[in-house]
Protein backbone atom coordinates (compact mmCIF):
# COMPACT_ATOMS: atom_id res chain seq x y z
CA UNK A 1 0.00 0.00 0.00
CA UNK A 2 1.13 3.39 -0.46
CA UNK A 3 2.47 5.01 2.81
CA UNK A 4 0.93 8.60 2.08
CA UNK A 5 -2.87 8.87 1.20
CA UNK A 6 -3.46 11.53 -1.58
CA UNK A 7 -5.81 14.71 -1.01
CA UNK A 8 -9.97 13.82 -1.42
CA UNK A 9 -9.50 10.35 -3.49
CA UNK A 10 -9.69 6.99 -1.81
CA UNK A 11 -6.37 4.87 -2.44
CA UNK A 12 -5.98 1.20 -3.61
CA UNK A 13 -3.04 -1.08 -3.87
CA UNK A 14 -0.71 -0.78 -6.81
CA UNK A 15 0.80 1.96 -8.74
CA UNK A 16 -1.47 5.12 -9.04
CA UNK A 17 -1.51 7.10 -12.55
CA UNK A 18 -3.24 10.35 -12.65
CA UNK A 19 -5.34 11.33 -15.45
CA UNK A 20 -6.36 15.10 -16.09
CA UNK A 21 -10.03 16.31 -17.11
CA UNK A 22 -9.80 17.77 -20.75
CA UNK A 23 -12.69 20.44 -19.48
CA UNK A 24 -15.50 18.89 -21.62
CA UNK A 25 -17.60 16.07 -21.97
CA UNK A 26 -18.74 14.07 -24.83
CA UNK A 27 -22.54 14.87 -23.37
CA UNK A 28 -21.84 18.06 -21.88
CA UNK A 29 -20.70 18.97 -18.40
CA UNK A 30 -17.30 20.70 -17.24
CA UNK A 31 -15.34 20.61 -14.13
CA UNK A 32 -16.38 18.95 -10.96
CA UNK A 33 -17.01 15.92 -9.56
CA UNK A 34 -17.65 14.82 -5.94
CA UNK A 35 -16.15 10.90 -5.98
CA UNK A 36 -13.03 8.84 -6.38
CA UNK A 37 -11.65 5.65 -6.21
CA UNK A 38 -11.06 4.00 -2.81
CA UNK A 39 -8.46 2.43 -0.43
CA UNK A 40 -6.37 3.75 2.34
CA UNK A 41 -4.74 1.30 5.33
CA UNK A 42 -2.52 0.92 8.28
CA UNK A 43 -1.07 -1.93 6.10
CA UNK A 44 0.23 -5.54 6.41
CA UNK A 45 -1.44 -8.26 7.89
CA UNK A 46 -4.00 -8.27 10.76
CA UNK A 47 -3.11 -9.85 14.06
CA UNK A 48 -4.95 -9.19 17.08
CA UNK A 49 -3.81 -9.93 20.77
CA UNK A 50 -4.57 -13.30 22.24
CA UNK A 51 -6.74 -14.27 25.45
CA UNK A 52 -3.44 -15.12 27.44
CA UNK A 53 -1.95 -11.36 26.22
CA UNK A 54 -5.15 -9.70 27.83
CA UNK A 55 -7.79 -8.11 26.44
CA UNK A 56 -8.38 -7.70 22.49
CA UNK A 57 -7.56 -5.06 20.37
CA UNK A 58 -7.02 -4.59 16.74
CA UNK A 59 -2.96 -4.71 15.48
CA UNK A 60 -3.97 -2.56 12.26
CA UNK A 61 -7.26 -0.86 10.98
CA UNK A 62 -8.04 -3.91 8.63
CA UNK A 63 -8.94 -6.07 12.02
CA UNK A 64 -11.56 -3.60 12.26
CA UNK A 65 -13.43 -4.64 9.32
CA UNK A 66 -15.39 -7.07 11.66
CA UNK A 67 -16.58 -4.09 13.53
CA UNK A 68 -18.70 -2.73 10.65
CA UNK A 69 -19.70 -5.91 8.88
CA UNK A 70 -20.56 -8.18 12.11
CA UNK A 71 -20.91 -6.23 15.07
CA UNK A 72 -17.80 -7.72 16.54
CA UNK A 73 -15.80 -5.72 18.66
CA UNK A 74 -12.76 -5.27 20.34
CA UNK A 75 -12.76 -6.02 24.09
CA UNK A 76 -9.37 -4.01 25.07
CA UNK A 77 -10.62 -0.93 23.15
CA UNK A 78 -11.45 2.19 25.44
CA UNK A 79 -15.22 2.21 26.72
CA UNK A 80 -17.63 4.57 24.65
CA UNK A 81 -19.42 6.95 26.76
CA UNK A 82 -21.88 9.44 25.30
CA UNK A 83 -22.28 11.48 28.56
CA UNK A 84 -19.26 12.68 28.40
CA UNK A 85 -18.89 16.31 26.55
CA UNK A 86 -15.45 15.18 24.64
CA UNK A 87 -14.10 14.64 21.90
CA UNK A 88 -14.72 10.37 21.13
CA UNK A 89 -11.94 9.61 18.70
CA UNK A 90 -13.03 7.78 15.84
CA UNK A 91 -11.21 5.41 13.36
CA UNK A 92 -13.26 5.93 9.88
CA UNK A 93 -13.40 2.47 7.39
CA UNK A 94 -14.59 2.69 3.79
CA UNK A 95 -15.69 -0.12 1.53
CA UNK A 96 -16.32 1.28 -2.05
CA UNK A 97 -16.89 -2.44 -3.08
CA UNK A 98 -16.23 -5.70 -1.84
CA UNK A 99 -13.00 -4.96 0.50
CA UNK A 100 -12.49 -2.42 3.83
CA UNK A 101 -9.89 0.30 4.07
CA UNK A 102 -9.09 2.43 6.39
CA UNK A 103 -9.19 6.41 5.48
CA UNK A 104 -7.96 9.27 6.57
CA UNK A 105 -9.67 12.67 5.55
CA UNK A 106 -7.45 15.74 4.43
CA UNK A 107 -6.92 18.19 7.31
CA UNK A 108 -10.35 20.50 7.52
CA UNK A 109 -13.20 17.65 6.48
CA UNK A 110 -13.18 17.02 10.36
CA UNK A 111 -12.18 19.00 13.16
CA UNK A 112 -9.00 17.94 15.07
CA UNK A 113 -9.13 14.78 17.01
CA UNK A 114 -12.37 13.27 15.54
CA UNK A 115 -10.82 10.84 13.16
CA UNK A 116 -7.65 9.24 13.81
CA UNK A 117 -5.11 9.10 11.29
CA UNK A 118 -2.85 6.59 9.12
CA UNK A 119 -0.22 6.90 12.13
CA UNK A 120 -2.44 6.73 14.76
CA UNK A 121 -3.29 3.38 16.70
CA UNK A 122 -6.43 1.66 15.97
CA UNK A 123 -6.53 0.62 19.46
CA UNK A 124 -7.04 4.13 20.78
CA UNK A 125 -10.57 4.41 18.74
CA UNK A 126 -13.74 4.42 20.41
CA UNK A 127 -16.17 4.59 17.67
CA UNK A 128 -16.00 3.14 14.42
CA UNK A 129 -17.48 5.04 11.12
CA UNK A 130 -18.45 3.05 8.06
CA UNK A 131 -18.97 3.76 5.19
CA UNK A 132 -19.78 1.35 2.45
CA UNK A 133 -21.02 1.65 -1.28
CA UNK A 134 -24.22 -0.36 -1.60
CA UNK A 135 -24.84 0.29 -4.77
CA UNK A 136 -23.86 2.12 -8.77
CA UNK A 137 -25.60 3.14 -11.37
CA UNK A 138 -24.63 4.81 -14.37
CA UNK A 139 -25.41 8.44 -15.30
CA UNK A 140 -25.37 8.07 -18.73
CA UNK A 141 -22.18 10.62 -19.11
CA UNK A 142 -18.72 10.38 -20.63
CA UNK A 143 -15.73 12.42 -20.63
CA UNK A 144 -13.22 13.29 -22.22
CA UNK A 145 -9.63 12.53 -20.09
CA UNK A 146 -6.11 13.07 -20.53
CA UNK A 147 -3.66 10.34 -18.77
CA UNK A 148 -0.53 11.51 -16.93
CA UNK A 149 1.34 10.48 -20.26
CA UNK A 150 -0.83 12.95 -22.60
CA UNK A 151 -2.77 9.90 -23.90
CA UNK A 152 -6.48 10.62 -24.33
CA UNK A 153 -9.58 8.01 -23.23
CA UNK A 154 -13.13 8.05 -21.85
CA UNK A 155 -15.01 7.26 -18.58
CA UNK A 156 -18.40 7.03 -17.73
CA UNK A 157 -19.20 8.21 -14.57
CA UNK A 158 -21.70 6.34 -12.13
CA UNK A 159 -23.68 7.37 -8.89
CA UNK A 160 -23.39 5.40 -5.96
CA UNK A 161 -25.84 4.60 -2.89
CA UNK A 162 -24.24 4.55 0.69
CA UNK A 163 -24.46 3.27 3.77
CA UNK A 164 -23.43 5.22 6.68
CA UNK A 165 -22.92 3.61 10.74
CA UNK A 166 -21.55 4.31 13.25
CA UNK A 167 -20.29 1.69 15.80
CA UNK A 168 -18.53 1.51 19.42
CA UNK A 169 -15.91 0.03 18.74
CA UNK A 170 -15.49 -1.96 22.09
CA UNK A 171 -18.70 -4.03 21.93
CA UNK A 172 -19.43 -3.87 18.06
CA UNK A 173 -23.47 -1.92 18.77
CA UNK A 174 -24.62 0.09 15.60
CA UNK A 175 -25.56 3.43 17.42
CA UNK A 176 -26.33 5.16 14.02
CA UNK A 177 -27.31 4.44 10.40
CA UNK A 178 -28.23 5.98 7.51
CA UNK A 179 -28.62 5.27 3.61
CA UNK A 180 -28.31 7.57 1.17
CA UNK A 181 -27.23 8.47 -2.51
CA UNK A 182 -24.04 10.43 -4.11
CA UNK A 183 -25.16 11.82 -7.34
CA UNK A 184 -23.22 14.66 -10.12
CA UNK A 185 -24.07 15.80 -13.58
CA UNK A 186 -20.30 17.13 -13.74
CA UNK A 187 -17.03 15.35 -15.08
CA UNK A 188 -14.28 14.83 -12.31
CA UNK A 189 -11.17 17.11 -12.62
CA UNK A 190 -9.03 14.64 -12.47
CA UNK A 191 -9.28 10.98 -11.18
CA UNK A 192 -6.21 8.28 -9.48
CA UNK A 193 -7.08 4.67 -10.73
CA UNK A 194 -4.55 1.90 -9.60
CA UNK A 195 -3.08 -1.29 -11.38
CA UNK A 196 -5.54 -3.65 -12.66
CA UNK A 197 -8.42 -0.77 -11.97
CA UNK A 198 -10.95 -0.03 -14.63
CA UNK A 199 -9.80 3.58 -14.96
CA UNK A 200 -12.76 3.81 -17.55
CA UNK A 201 -15.36 3.88 -14.78
CA UNK A 202 -15.38 6.73 -12.54
CA UNK A 203 -17.76 6.60 -9.09
CA UNK A 204 -19.22 9.37 -7.23
CA UNK A 205 -18.67 9.31 -3.80
CA UNK A 206 -20.51 10.29 -0.39
CA UNK A 207 -17.67 13.03 0.87
CA UNK A 208 -16.69 13.93 4.39
CA UNK A 209 -18.79 17.23 4.39
CA UNK A 210 -21.95 15.09 3.26
CA UNK A 211 -21.84 13.05 6.60
CA UNK A 212 -20.03 15.25 9.36
CA UNK A 213 -23.11 16.70 11.00
CA UNK A 214 -24.38 13.01 10.91
CA UNK A 215 -21.28 11.52 13.05
CA UNK A 216 -20.83 14.81 15.19
CA UNK A 217 -23.26 13.87 17.93
CA UNK A 218 -21.61 10.94 18.32
CA UNK A 219 -17.84 12.11 17.98
CA UNK A 220 -18.35 15.52 19.81
CA UNK A 221 -21.66 15.12 21.72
Amino acid sequence: MPSTPRARVWITAGLLSLALCGCSSLTGGTNGGTGGSAGGDNGGSSTTSSAADGPEVPATSLDLERVCTDGLGYSGMPAYDRTKKTVHPAMLMNNPGDTWSQFEPPAGDFPKDWILGYSDKPADAELVVCVERTKASPTGKKCDMESDDGKPFTVSTYNTSYRLKVVEARTGEELYKHTGEAKSDECPMYIFSSEGEDKDKYYNEVRPKDYRKRVQPFIAP
